[in-house]
């Protein structure tokens, strides 16, 4: 065996795993999304939880009001109170 195939399989062996972080919200919550600042905020139900698109993890949300669909990241959205 060379020393690299060696170093590489202690690397593997001492590493740790790494944290994956969790969606804050569950499908079916009803959550505010305001699309910019001045923006209204709307009301949309969580339809899909997204993985991470390098921007934070996303959401597959829909509107209450009119039944629109869009993807969002996690931190444009709030608990609808």
């Amino acid at each position: 065996m060379t020393t690299d195939s060696i170093n590489a399989r202690e690397r593997h062996r001492r590493a740790r795993p790494v944290a994956t972080p969790t969606h804050k919200f569950q499908v079916g919550v009803i959550v505010a999304y305001r699309p910019n600042p001045s923006g209204e905020r709307g009301h949309f139900r969580v339809t899909r939880q997204l993985p991470d698109g390098g921007q934070g993890l996303q959401y597959r949300i829909r509107s209450e009001r009119d039944g629109q669909e869009r993807v969002v990241v996690e931190a444009a959205l709030e608990r609808a109170g």
